[in-house]
């Protein structure tokens, strides 16, 4: 069913409305009028405000305003920079929903809880009287936020605590299971420490065996030539002695060593050279040399025992050496096997001493809860939403998924994550808060803001005035403060439009510039174009045609 419409006819030097039922361009004449006052209304004639928001479900609402619990009627002035924002608000550094008015911030704040959760303010008690009990219904809504942020429902404390019990013995035998473990590896990495230092030390071994080895081949094959020189040496000594024994018996006119006959000749008697002394002198260099020979022959025989020696060792050392690595191949993959094994029973007993911090945390806040809650007095009455006395996460969270469905349909680069920060009152896109952008930016964002308020109420069956004007949304195409501000190479201002067009619940009107609207809706019955000459509309009151 169609709702129905109105007509409101006022004087352009002011007055009273007159309204009338139905749509009409002329002032109908067979028609009475309901007279409505432009402000404050009488016992007989209703305001403008009070008629509008009467027909669209807000009527009658209040408002808190202050620390004292003073209340403030919802009107149509209080409530329309809600739904109609102007170029300058649309661009400002501040909160699309909250004032920066120090004495309007606690009125918008409940303001925004209303459209939010639909539950004013009427119910809310004097300072005075209601100091204790908000102060009791406050702790109790932050603890039952808590518990909800923890991810859990609230439960009772019987069933949080046998869950924590379960989790207590699951730790407990996970500890015992753990000590088990810890000595089979202990013993299992002593046992493979004491293989490495075995096989460590066999290869040192097997080292030094086989250099010394090296070493003494070395050795013989150098005292082999060394024997054949001596050998060589004796042989030459032996003959001179034998020659020499020879030509001493043998008669000779001349002297054998100088060559001059033996007597008669001067020259012969200087010669010292005797052959006696020639072999005589022989035979001590060769016994020299046969002493010499013989302490080489025991060394060569010391040498070659030890080499046989060496050369009996290896075998065996290299056999124990493959013996212990082969232990090792068995003993590491069991060993690792085990260190996994170790390993991911230390990873589920960290899960399981989380959930055990986790359910004592809820436990606790469950039990604060409840302590808050039994503490009220039997005569305490709740009032109608006193525990919505902050504004509510979990609205928030939906109120921020509609607002980042519009900027992802539209289409705005970096707009995946979007919460509602409420310290600051203002929506956190992809990590940064919406005011620290560029105008242009703050202006698109502070569009979604606004119909992503007015679709929540929309899906949750909320009141609201349904409709929304925003003046400069795409300023981003038209004054961008750098690069980064600037969306005039891209489609968002299509998708803007398409969007907003296939949107038939809800009435949007947007005032812009003509280089922010692409082509496709340059023209058409919804639009209108303002240019102050023949063409189009002159402006936003249309002039008298000249006759």
């Amino acid at each position: 069913m169609r709702p129905p419409c109105f007509t409101f006819v006022r004087s352009i030097e002011g007055g009273d409305y007159e309204c009338f039922e139905g749509l009409h361009k002329h002032k109908p004449r067979d028609i009475v009028p309901i007279i409505l006052r432009p402000k404050t209304e009488t016992k007989k004639i209703k305001s403008i405000s009070s008629f509008i928001l009467e027909k669209v479900n807000l009527s009658n609402n209040k408002l808190k305003k202050n620390a004292q619990n003073g209340l403030v009627s919802l009107t149509l002035r209080n409530s329309l920079d809600l739904a109609v924002v102007n170029e300058a608000s649309i661009q400002k550094e501040s909160s699309p929903y909250i004032s920066t008015q120090y004495t309007k911030i606690t009125e918008h704040k409940s303001r925004l809880k209303f459209i939010l959760t639909g539950v004013d303010d009427s119910s809310l008690l004097p300072a005075e009287v209601e100091k204790k009990s908000l102060s009791r219904e406050a702790k109790i809504e932050v603890l039952k936020e808590l518990i909800e942020e923890q991810g859990n429902s609230l439960s009772d404390i019987a069933t949080l605590e046998s869950s924590l019990s379960e989790f207590r013995e699951q730790n407990d035998r996970l500890s015992q299971a753990i000590l088990r473990e810890r000595s089979i590896l202990d013993a299992n990495e002593e046992k493979y420490n004491s293989l490495v230092r075995n096989r460590a030390s066999l290869r040192d071994e097997l080292e030094l065996k086989t250099r010394r080895a090296d070493e003494v081949t070395e050795m013989l094959s150098r005292f082999k030539l060394l024997q054949n020189q001596y050998e060589s040496d004796i042989a030459r000594l032996e003959s001179i002695a034998e020659t020499g024994t020879l030509l001493e018996a043998l008669p000779s006119e001349k002297c054998p060593t100088c060559g001059r006959r033996v007597s008669g000749d001067k020259v012969h008697q200087d010669c010292d050279a005797s052959i006696k002394d020639v072999i005589a002198a022989a035979e001590s260099e060769k016994l020299k040399i046969e002493g010499l020979n013989c302490e080489l022959k025991f060394t060569v025989n010391n040498l070659n025992s030890e080499l046989e020696s060496i050369n009996e060792q290896l075998p065996g050392i290299e056999k124990e050496l493959s013996f212990v690595a082969k232990e090792l191949s068995v003993v590491n993959p069991e060993l690792v096997e085990q260190r996994t094994k170790f390993s991911e029973l230390f990873a589920v007993k960290s899960q399981v001493n989380e959930s055990i911090k986790w359910y004592e945390q809820l436990v606790l806040l469950n039990k604060k809860k409840e302590e808050l809650e039994n503490s009220a007095p039997q005569k305490e009455i709740k009032g109608k939403g006193e525990g919505e006395r902050v504004l509510p996460t979990n609205a928030l969270f939906k109120l921020s998924k509609e607002v980042q469905n519009f900027l992802q349909e539209w289409g705005l680069p970096n707009s995946n994550d979007v919460h509602f920060d409420k310290e600051t009152c203002d929506f956190v896109i992809n990590g940064k808060h919406r005011i620290s952008n560029g105008k242009g930016y703050r202006a698109i964002t502070h569009a979604a803001a606004t119909l992503g308020l007015m679709k929540y109420t929309e899906e949750n069956e909320l009141p609201h005035l349904g409709f929304s004007i925003l003046d400069s949304p795409l300023l981003a195409y038209e004054e961008p403060d750098n690069e980064e501000d600037d969306l005039s190479g891209t489609d968002v201002n299509i998708k803007f439009f398409d969007n907003l067009a296939a949107w038939n619940a809800k009435q949007v009107i947007v005032f812009e510039n003509k280089k922010s609207i692409p082509n496709k809706y340059s023209s058409g019955e919804q639009v209108v174009q303002f240019t102050k000459k023949n063409s189009g509309r002159y402006g936003f009151f249309p002039i008298k045609p000249k006759n």
